[in-house]
């Protein structure tokens, strides 16, 4: 039996910025520290998806953006011991010592998961470092020719050897929500909390400053002020805030605080403004929660699919249709509304748009759990659709895996050339 619990502390945790930033900075930083002195010039090379999701992201704390800049200002200003919050406090010196450093960016077109190695030049020698399998997972670091350290076994075959997914159901996912002991829960509390916070900073208006827009054309009569409009609003402000690159953490999900601020924030929207109960809340977002890793165990970390839509806002789809009183078979018919309605949307990297893909996720998630507490169900012939939402999880891993890896390679060669 699987411990749903450990599951999700282990997939859950605070990040600082996007989570390909703060990796891209923690390699560097952790290779600098193994070699110290002055940095002279910076070499990286990643996985496709981890440059193109960091291509366009905002560094938290500073008003600069990018895989360059995440680099630099990890080998002169971050720390790697805290992490995915490594660029924690860099300083406007700091930002512009890294301008001024010269990095450059080498794509690993072998690499298809989490790949990042940073070879940092400094007056004293050169230090290397690696993540593998998790945007946090230091697999080697070196100094010159001595390695100091080396984890043999990667997070993809432990992994493997742990859980097998296959064997999970839906239902097993709705009965942990169901019978889990909130005591166990407060891990959610914390997610909660964290996520809100960063929407409330996202309230002041930044990246596209979706709920600004919102707000105008509630006041002019085009918007009601429904649920759907409220946790619109709380998502975006959260997205909003993460994309720009404030210094706020978010609590992220399989390495993504945009999985995490979706998979949590409706639900909690949602649940407030029926006044449930503080528990059925963290049933509901616990819910999400697994229904989030469960997809993304089968399209990937770093997806041609847009996984915060498709992962997050399925999850999303899952707590509300909890909270509306529905069980296993509600959630089901719900996560396959989702991949019906919105298969294909691509990822082009993390950037401010990505707040738009979250209002539009938000809507669809809503509408999924609507029409499936109203006992409507897309028939198992449509399209992507499996016989059951497991078989369809594993429909959209062999559309992200084998169909859209094409135009993930003309996705990031668009951006090089933009370089």
């Amino acid at each position: 039996m699987i411990d749903f619990t450990q599951r999700l502390k282990s997939e859950i945790r605070p990040a600082l910025g996007v989570t390909e930033v703060g990796a891209i900075a923690l390699a560097a930083a952790r290779a600098y520290d193994a070699v110290r002195g002055e940095v002279l010039h910076i070499e990286m090379n990643m996985n496709g998806g981890m440059f193109k999701n960091g291509f366009s992201c905002g560094i938290p704390g500073t008003k600069e953006l990018g895989c360059e800049m995440a680099a630099a200002l990890g080998a002169v200003g971050g720390k790697w011991q805290l992490g995915l919050e490594c660029l924690k406090g860099v300083t406007e010196e700091q930002v512009q010592k890294a301008k001024a450093l010269p990095v450059d960016i080498l794509i690993a077109k072998e690499k298809d998961a989490i790949y990042i190695q940073a070879e940092v030049t400094t007056t004293r020698g050169i230090g290397i470092a690696r993540i593998e399998d998790l945007h946090d997972r230091i697999t080697y670091v070196a100094r010159d020719d001595e390695v100091i350290f080396r984890e043999e076994q990667t997070a993809a075959e432990e992994k493997k050897e742990l859980i097998d997914f296959d064997s999970i159901t839906i239902g097993d996912m709705v009965e942990y929500a169901v019978s889990v002991s909130c005591e166990e829960l407060t891990f959610i509390k914390e997610m909660i909390a964290m996520n809100c916070k960063l929407s409330l900073e996202g309230e002041k208006g930044v990246g596209l400053a979706i709920k600004a827009t919102l707000d105008t054309f509630h006041k002019k009569g085009v918007l009601g002020d429904d649920m759907v409009y409220k946790a619109q609003r709380l998502t975006c402000c959260a997205m909003d805030a993460r994309l720009s690159g404030l210094p706020f953490p978010a609590m992220s999900i399989v390495g993504s605080g945009s999985h995490g601020i979706i998979c949590s924030l409706p639900v909690v929207s949602y649940g407030r403004s029926v006044e449930a109960s503080e528990e059925a809340i963290l049933r509901a977002v616990a819910l999400s929660c697994l229904v989030t890793i469960y997809s993304k165990h089968y399209t990937g970390r770093l997806s041609a699919l847009c996984g915060c839509v498709l992962g997050g806002g399925s999850g999303a789809a899952a707590g509300l249709v909890y909270l509306m009183g529905g069980g296993a078979t509600e959630v089901s018919y719900a996560i396959n509304h989702m991949a019906a309605n919105l298969t294909g949307m691509i990822c082009d990297g993390g950037s401010i748009g990505c707040s738009l893909k979250a209002s539009a996720g938000v809507y669809s998630a809503f509408l999924s759990a609507m029409l499936a507490m109203n006992g409507t169900k897309v028939p198992d012939f449509s399209g992507v659709i499996g016989s059951s939402p497991e078989q369809t999880a594993k429909n959209l891993g062999r559309i992200s895996a084998e169909g859209m890896a094409p135009m993930d390679r003309t996705i990031i060669d668009i951006m090089q050339q933009k370089r």
